[in-house]
């Protein structure tokens, strides 16, 4: 009676055990079958096509505008002033008295010099003609000659005098600043002002290490002046000449460019940055620089699949080299085919076989040949996130 009795507990835990097994397998089944009635995760990216575009690889330097023509005007000679024939900052014609200092003694000096001269000169016919006539000595002739000689020559050293306290422009250009006033004594060698010459052109003089090859004549680089973006000046300058000797301090190949300044945007002795290219054009793939993502394995871009069955596209993880990334392209070594599709902006949110849809990169055209500096390989990261993060 016993047995019968645990046999029946048995088999009735057994059945207990079967039903609630049913009911959860069931239940189960019907979770599965619900969340099989949702669509499949999928995630929304910015297309990019992969492109060919020309690239020269190129270093930035820091270069200093020079003036064709600059010069420091100074005093020759002591003296009071008595004109100031110039403005602070004006510009000025080449011959434009700019400072005149006083001569009333040297034009009265000048005055008694004419008047031994042309004394001088009637003592000497008188003598010509008296030695013609053999009523004079050779000698006496020889001595008016001289007299002559000494009083032309005092007068123009008088002439040469008057000259250098007339200060005039060498060349045309515009003048600095000054405070003279008429009445102003200057010593000599006093600094008047700095002349720079008005031209449609500025030197631009800048170093290059001597690892890089040597820039051949008539070499583009670009130039750009230091600032605020907004208030930047870019420009292309020829090279033109290269420095005959290496620089031993640093090691560098000094060069000067030529870089056309119609409008004057550019000014002497600015600091600027000059792009020089270091190597030949090449051929080289593109994508954004929002399309590379890096994790501890390396570099790599998520490759975009056609999936015909949901109309959109499988993301596909592809490790690729990369030859220079810059603040808004990636330029690919290899890894990547040109006409390939890959996921820029909102990259970061894949992983691989994700459905994704994508819609094409706004602006997206063939691109333009790039020559992107080199010290700008480091990318602007807060400005990727918030790119990214828009999307």
């Amino acid at each position: 009676m016993s047995l019968r009795k645990w046999g029946i507990t048995a088999l009735s835990c057994v059945l207990i055990f079967a039903a609630l097994a049913a009911f959860k397998v069931l239940e189960i089944r019907a979770a599965i079958a619900f969340g099989e009635s949702f669509p499949e995760h999928s995630e929304s990216v910015e297309l990019a096509v992969v492109a060919t575009t020309q690239y020269t690889p190129a270093i930035r330097v820091i270069g200093e505008m020079v003036a064709p023509q600059r010069l420091d005007l100074r005093n020759e000679l002591a003296g009071e002033i008595t004109r100031v024939g110039f403005e602070s900052g004006a510009s000025v014609r080449q011959g434009q008295v700019l400072l005149q200092l006083d001569t009333a003694v040297e034009e009265a000096n000048l005055q008694a010099a004419q008047a031994r001269l042309e004394l001088a000169q009637s003592v000497y016919e008188r003598s010509q003609g008296l030695f013609q006539s053999k009523a004079t000595s050779k000698d006496q002739l020889d001595r008016a000659k001289a007299d002559l000689s000494t009083a032309r020559a005092e007068r123009e050293a008088l002439k040469r005098t008057i000259e250098k306290k007339t200060l005039r422009a060498p060349f045309a250009g515009k003048a600095g600043l000054h405070t003279f006033e008429v009445g102003q004594f200057l010593m000599d060698n006093t600094f008047i002002t700095t002349l720079i010459s008005q031209q449609d052109f500025i030197w631009v003089d800048f170093k290059v290490p001597q690892f890089y090859r040597p820039l051949a004549d008539n070499t583009e680089v670009t130039v750009t002046t230091i600032g605020e973006a907004n208030n930047q000046h870019q420009g292309q300058a020829v090279v033109v000449a290269e420095n005959t000797i290496i620089e031993s301090a640093n090691r560098s190949r000094q060069y000067r460019a030529r870089l056309p300044n119609p409008r004057g945007q550019f000014s002497a002795n600015t600091m600027v940055n000059v792009q020089v290219p270091v190597a030949d054009t090449e051929s080289v793939l593109q994508v954004p620089a929002l399309a590379i993502q890096q994790d501890p394995l390396g570099q790599f871009v998520y490759v975009l699949l056609e999936d015909d069955a949901n109309q959109g596209y499988r993301a596909s993880r592809r490790q690729v080299k990369i030859k220079h990334l810059g603040a808004k392209q990636a330029l690919i070594e290899s890894g990547l085919q040109a006409g390939e599709k890959v996921a820029a902006a909102g990259a970061f949110k894949l992983h691989e076989g994700l459905l994704v849809f994508a819609r094409e990169r706004p602006g997206q055209k063939p691109s333009a040949p790039m020559s992107e500096a080199l010290p700008e390989v480091a990318t602007d990261t807060a400005s990727r996130r918030q790119d990214e993060g828009n999307l």
